[in-house]
């Protein structure tokens, strides 16, 4: 499979549309639109991870994992681009992913349309309840074809788990089924184009598929995009919207380049539309921001909060064989088939009210956490485990699979026998999202103590009982804890409503513009699970789906543009891998004045009474190295800000900045120069050029670091170094600057750790290679 990202370094300053997310909601939007002949823009968080990148074993699941707790201790636990995401710190934990694909990557699969009432409900608007028959059926469709939903063959082995599963149902009077599932079972191409292997059955697509079957939107509709046209960037955080005149300002922060190290300010992307789609707490986050720095929005931004009635328990050390514990490590075929995380279903929902049905599936424990889970569900049954079933005999057996558990691993014993119950029902959907600090909480007191909980805690307590096991509930979910919520499937906070008085988009998901009435932003819109203004009942990714292909197909009408749902071919073979990159981020500052014609260091000095303070933030990027090498101006691209008050009271942004890194041209016999080239541009359009060199010779004395860590600077008011020059100056940085620099080094698309220690020497041999030619050969 061809990798399908860009670096936030390739953005053009104004796109048609971008796209804010690449879930559900984001990949669709993207991938209509593209094919309406829009030019599109998908700015995603988190990293792109192919099929064999997704982690397998219990240090890089950890590897993976970040953890906002809660804004009083401001602790961040992990990186900002890990593939698992919780929030922390609120009466609910939330859990979603963090990725090209968003949290498709690593949910399981479960592509079913919700129990037809719930579009009946009048938190709906009337003219989306209208349409249910019409376009939001379309949406189903389109969704279904894309994602292609099938329920386990008849054919395929047999799950224990499955077995176990129907056990219960026939315990608890529950219909059972085989669920649809967004699955590829059988090695073919799909409605993108892409070609799929089949499922292994390994049980590890909670922690992303390996083998490439699951049909994530990273398989179809992100490559249908990309196909299309569209322009996807990962590891850039957005952070919130502004409206400036007819356009929209998108501000956001690149990840993982170090410009936090220099307490960077937020760059910017401008756009005639944006489609917040960064999942529920994403989208929440960055329009609660938004609207704390002066952005007008509905006083009901981060209501309607559902937790979709979400419930994980365990039947634990159960007297039949589950094995529900993913592969891991092993390779398929070497262990009893496991299948996909969910296969079956118990479908409680023909109840006469439909807010007391539910959905009780099977789940599977991902093989990276295996042990960890081992040894938290052995804690947690002899804490406050429910043991269903009674007698000596029972009871020593039970004793014999805990040991055998402890002693050979979770693939025996007491952990082969646990089914992972996982429950989707029908809370009030009354939480609250608030930003505390700088993060997204949810606040919704007493949310675990809701009659429904009781009700599944129930039906699971008796579905155990049909297994012989012990009852274990969800950890969290106790009297310590305020019976904490865990949440998978958050929906709500930017739900829909008729006005800005009951929801924060229109049914077509336009983003309301006032307190009250039905004014909308013009070209702002969201498209996720935020808008679902109630819990669905089931695992909520096609009605997401359904209802984002409805929002896009209103736009495209509302502006008469004409999506294309032609089929495509099988996609061509994918391109060769990128060659390695070096990049680092380097800042450098210091005084600017209107002393043109004066001497840089004369112009530039601070005790003059006319200089004004200049600093840049740069990322420096070689895309090829080999190329940069064996090029004479040995180009290196920049991008970054550049904070200079007497320019522009806001940061300016670095246009398609080049650095010539130790050429020979314009430079003094015997030495080399570093040439800076930043085109600069206001948010009010105001453009200037940075021209600047570093001059490396050899004077007499100890020059060294002075040549390297010193920028000669003109300021031209134009487009480049042939405008009319309006300042000059010098800058440059100290010992402690330039350390935290080098620790910004890293080395982009290498095979492995070999290839990328052998990119870095090589770069790094040039680098200080010239600089021994320059000041050390020479002189000798």
């Amino acid at each position: 499979m061809r990798r399908l990202s860009s670096r936030w370094s390739e953005l053009e300053a104004h796109y048609e549309v971008v796209v804010v997310g690449s879930g559900y909601g984001g990949a669709i939007s993207a991938s209509r639109l593209a094919r309406a002949g829009r030019q599109v823009c998908v700015l995603e968080r988190g990293r792109e991870l192919l099929p064999g990148e997704y982690p397998r074993t219990e240090a890089e699941f950890l590897k993976e994992l970040q953890i906002h707790f809660d804004a009083e201790s401001g602790v961040e636990l992990g990186k900002p681009t890990g593939l698992f995401e919780v929030h922390r710190g609120g009466d609910v934990s939330v859990a979603n992913g963090c990725g090209l694909g968003g949290t498709s990557l690593i949910n399981a699969s479960v592509t079913m349309r919700p129990d037809p009432r719930v579009f009946l409900d009048a938190r709906w608007p009337e003219a989306f309840r209208e349409d249910v028959d019409a376009l939001l059926e379309d949406g189903f469709a389109w969704a279904e074809h894309m994602l292609r939903p099938r329920a386990y063959p008849e054919s395929s082995p047999p799950l224990a788990s499955l077995k176990a599963l129907e056990l219960a149902a026939k315990k608890l009077g529950g219909t059972f089924r085989r669920t649809p599932l967004a699955v590829t079972f059988e090695a073919g191409v799909n409605a993108a184009g892409v070609r799929q292997p089949g499922c292994t059955l390994c049980g590890d697509c909670m922690t992303g598929c390996n083998v490439g079957a699951k049909n994530s939107v990273l398989m179809n509709y992100l490559p249908d995009a990309h196909r299309h046209g569209a322009k996807l960037f990962t590891e850039v955080g957005v952070r919130y919207v502004a409206r400036d005149g007819n356009r929209w300002r998108i501000y956001y922060r690149p990840m993982s380049v170090g410009r936090e190290n220099f307490d960077a300010p937020d760059l910017w992307v401008t756009a005639d539309r944006i489609i917040l789609a960064a999942g529920t707490m994403g989208t929440a986050e960055i329009l609660l921001r938004s609207k704390a720095l002066g952005l007008p929005l509905s006083d009901r931004l981060g209501h309607r909060f559902s937790n979709n009635g979400d419930v994980m328990a365990f039947g634990y050390n159960t007297d039949v064989p589950v094995n529900g514990v993913g592969f891991g490590t092993h390779p398929p075929g070497s262990r009893e088939p496991v299948g996909p995380t969910i296969s079956g279903i118990i479908d409680d929902r023909a109840t006469p009210r439909q807010e007391d049905g539910m959905i009780i599936e099977n789940g599977a424990i991902p093989g990276a956490l295996g042990r960890p889970v081992t040894a938290l569900l052995t804690a947690a049954a002899a804490l406050s485990g429910e043991d269903t079933d009674r007698g000596l005999k029972d009871r020593m057996e039970e004793v014999a699979r805990v040991a055998e558990s402890a002693l050979r691993g979770p693939y025996y014993g007491a952990m082969r026998n646990t089914q992972t119950f996982l429950v989707m029902s029908h809370d009030d959907g009354a939480g609250e999202l608030h930003l505390v600090g700088d993060r997204v909480r949810v606040r919704w007191p007493e949310a675990g103590r809701q009659p429904v909980y009781t009700r599944v805690d129930e039906r699971l307590r008796r579905a155990t009982e049909a297994l012989g096991g012990t009852f274990v509930r969800n950890p969290l979910w106790n009297k310590l804890t305020g019976h904490e919520l865990l949440c998978t499937h958050p929906l709500g906070g930017c739900a829909m409503g008729e006005s800005s008085d009951e929801g924060v988009v229109d049914h077509e998901g336009r983003v309301f513009s006032e307190t009250s009435g039905t004014a909308v932003h013009e070209g702002l819109y969201v498209s996720d699970g935020s808008v679902i203004p109630r819990p669905v009942g089931i695992n909520p990714l096609l009605t997401i789906s359904a209802v984002a292909e409805r929002c896009v197909a209103l736009m495209a009408r509302r502006n008469g543009w004409t999506v294309d749902y032609s089929p495509v071919p099988e996609a061509p073979s994918p391109l060769p891998a990128r060659p390695p990159a070096v990049q680092f981020t380097e800042t450098m500052y210091g005084y600017i004045s209107e002393a043109v014609d004066e001497d840089f260091l004369r112009a530039g000095d601070r005790s003059r009474d006319d200089t004004s303070p200049l600093r840049f933030i740069v990322t420096v990027e070689a895309a090829d190295v080999e190329a940069v090498l064996a090029n004479p101006l040995h180009p290196l691209s920049m991008s970054g800000c550049v904070l200079a008050p007497v320019l522009s009271s806001r940061p300016l942004t670095v246009e398609g900045g080049e650095l010539h890194l130790m050429t020979r041209e314009h430079a003094r016999q015997g030495g080399r120069r570093m040439r800076y080239q930043l085109p600069l541009v206001s948010e009010a359009g105001e453009r200037f050029f940075l021209d600047g060199y570093k001059d490396v010779h050899d004077d007499v004395g100890l020059d060294l670091w002075a040549d390297t860590t010193r920028l000669l600077v003109s300021i031209h008011e134009g487009g480049d170094a042939t405008a009319r020059c309006v300042y000059r100056g010098y800058l440059g940085l100290n010992a402690k600057d330039f350390t935290v620099q080098l620790s910004t080094l890293r080395v982009l698309d290498a095979r492995d750790t070999t290839h990328r220690l052998t990119t870095l020497a090589r770069f790094g041999r040039f680098f200080f290679g010239a600089l021994f030619d320059t000041y050390v050969r020479k002189a000798a």
